[in-house]
């Protein structure tokens, strides 16, 4: 018997455009987008061949989980992508995944980047940066780092001991500047005074390559040659350098666990599985050594296979534009796409790149070392999940919620003195921040101090664009203030029409009654939450997780307010200061403070130094001059 589209004919006799386009899909690979009725992406993928694909999920012999039967009987329609071969629709896949998180998808809740150091080999004197994203061919990555905090202690370790400059001027060896306090600290050669040529610094950049590439042997030999050498010569204070390098460089070699005495580059994957979650585990390991490790977890992944689980890990690493691939990959099992996936990546690498599931020996026994360390971590994060939800079930309780806090927003309003009032925005998803979603707004209504003016109008702007763009409302507003603040933000949120969708406090601190000079009580000020149409506050128990879960929101809203802030303060101030002086536009003020890197260093500044900003003739420089004195 031929087997039938599951979705039937919809009511009325009208077929539904998806059951309509199954007659005539094409045989070739590419990316497919299904859609509810509302337009909404519910599920993108790939294939090799899209007729194949597509109809599979429409045939009701087919064997689908749970998870993809409630997709497919939503399915009203779809859009298709076709590409010239697999490997471009694996790379388009992961792309519009990350753009629209379609809800069938599994895939992670954060889109993580990875930190990487840039050296910059195609300027005549290299910096080394810290960046997120490859976007330069002409300069040199390395990584990934798993988190900022090491590729900051890199950075400062390579600053420390290698003197490479940290200024960002164009040098080309024949103007010179006035060189920076690195230089006078000795952590800096200062190519911008012209007294070292480019193959001497050369020397350093090939160190600094050395270290980063974890080559040790050879950089130790090398610095003990240098330090031989100025010895021979009598340059002792040099010679106590080379010495000083070559004991840190050491030390910092000594801390980091050899894996393979090769010296290879390699990522080893595994993954762990336990109730309804999975944990998979990443080991980043360059020139043999362990850089570093990472760990993706995933909830209520019962309904997917390790496959695809799998897959969306080895996507999200390897697919953004820019990702550096090691020459090989290890994994578990053998993955359905691992051709696929070799293909795009040697597409994507300048080098040969072998991804394989090994079965014995060395490369098994790391793999075997991934598995173990993925138990633990999703052992541990299953712990954390748990803490965090009950964390969020005890708010719900001491302060009477009608929803669990999974998704909290919070508003806080600070001003100078009554000028350059700002307002901050925090995003908080299941106890954690979210600072993807932080906004900052400019409060453009008022010209005075007047916080209940301020928060209607950042409230209003935070909702409206809210409904129009029909993003998900949070479960939970949180305002810093008191009764007045509250009663304000129920009046916007009750015209918007919102106000029975969310929930909405306000907290605030009270003070002693001794404090007060009511009585002799204990000098004990306290923190309460205010709701609406509520007459009563609600006062938290000191050292309690309600009162640490609202306080650390509240917190972190006042310090994103206050930084933005000062950060408009600071540019207020050069802007008063520079663009008072005729004849100097946006341009001619970004030149002057990006050579000189600050209002104090141009302050400083001579008439001939002024002269040396490129678009500064010798008149505008002495009106610059001659503004700054006076």
């Amino acid at each position: 018997m031929k087997n039938e589209p599951r979705h039937a004919a919809k009511g009325g006799g009208d077929i539904s455009p998806a059951l309509d386009k199954l007659s005539h899909l094409p045989d070739l690979p590419g990316v497919y987008l299904f859609k509810d009725e509302q337009q909404s992406i519910l599920y993108i993928g790939k294939s090799k061949s899209i007729r194949n694909r597509v109809r599979s999920y429409f045939h009701s012999s087919a064997k689908h989980n749970l998870r993809i039967m409630l997709m497919v009987s939503r399915i009203h329609d779809f859009s298709l992508i076709v590409t010239d071969t697999e490997a471009e629709a694996l790379i388009l896949e992961e792309q519009l995944i990350k753009k629209h998180h379609p809800r069938y998808n599994v895939a992670l809740k954060d889109g993580k980047t990875y930190p990487y150091c840039k050296l910059t080999v195609g300027e005549m004197y290299p910096r080394l940066l810290l960046v997120r994203e490859k976007i330069d061919a002409d300069s040199e990555y390395y990584g990934p780092y798993t988190s900022v905090k090491d590729a900051r202690q890199v950075l400062k370790a390579v600053m420390t001991y290698f003197p490479l400059r940290t200024s960002k001027m164009q040098l080309d060896g024949q103007k010179k500047y006035r060189p920076c306090l690195n230089f006078q600290m000795k952590r800096c050669l200062a190519p911008c005074r012209g007294d070292i040529s480019a193959a001497d610094y050369g020397k350093i950049v090939r160190q600094v390559r050395l270290f980063l590439k974890g080559r040790d042997r050879e950089l130790l030999q090398e610095l003990e040659m240098r330090m031989q050498q100025s010895s021979k010569k009598l340059e002792f204070e040099k010679s106590a350098q080379y010495r000083d390098q070559i004991q840190a460089v050491s030390r910092i070699f000594e801390r980091q666990m050899v894996l393979d005495v090769k010296g290879k580059d390699q990522d080893v994957f595994n993954l762990f599985r336990e109730s309804d979650a999975t944990g998979v585990q990443v080991l980043f390991i360059r020139n043999g050594r362990l850089l570093g490790t990472d760990f993706f977890y995933f909830e209520d992944s019962s309904e997917a296979s390790a496959d695809n689980i799998l897959g969306q890990v080895l996507h999200r690493i390897y697919m953004p534009e820019g990702s550096i691939v090691p020459r090989e990959i290890l994994l578990p099992f053998e993955y359905s796409d691992r051709k696929l996936l070799e293909d795009a990546l040697n597409q994507k690498s300048k080098h040969r790149v072998y991804v394989v599931c090994p079965q014995k020996g060395r490369k098994k026994e790391l793999v075997t070392m991934a598995y173990s360390n993925a138990k633990v971590n999703l052992s541990e994060q299953r712990i954390r999940s748990e803490k965090n939800t009950n964390i969020l079930r005890h708010v719900k309780f001491e302060i009477k919620l009608k929803r669990l806090p999974e998704l909290v927003e919070a508003f806080d309003i600070s001003h100078l003195s009554g000028t350059m009032t700002v307002a901050s925005m925090v995003c908080w998803k299941y106890n954690q921040p979210a600072n993807k979603d932080y906004r900052k707004y400019k409060i453009k209504s008022l010209d005075g101090p007047d916080d209940y003016a301020s928060m209607k109008e950042v409230l209003n702007r935070r909702y409206s664009r809210t409904l129009a763009e029909g993003k998900k409302l949070p479960d939970l507003i949180l305002i810093d203030g008191g009764k007045g603040q509250i009663n304000i933000a129920e009046k916007v949120l009750a015209q918007l029409g919102i106000l029975d969708k969310v929930d909405l406090i306000g907290l605030a601190k009270g003070r002693s009654a001794r404090k007060m000079g009511r009585n002799r009580g204990q000098n004990l000020d306290y923190e309460y939450v205010v709701k609406p149409k509520q007459k009563n506050e609600i006062r938290l128990r000191r050292n309690s997780d309600v009162l640490y879960f609202l306080q650390n929101i509240r917190d972190e809203s006042h310090r994103f307010a206050i930084e933005f802030q000062r950060k408009l303060k600071r540019k207020s101030t050069l802007h008063s200061k520079i663009d008072e002086i005729p004849g100097i536009g946006p341009k001619r003020r970004k030149l002057l403070l990006k050579h000189f890197g600050s209002l104090t260093a141009l302050r400083q500044a001579s008439i001939e130094e002024i002269l040396q900003v490129p678009g500064v003739p010798e008149k505008l420089a002495e009106e610059i001059f001659g503004f700054l004195q006076n």
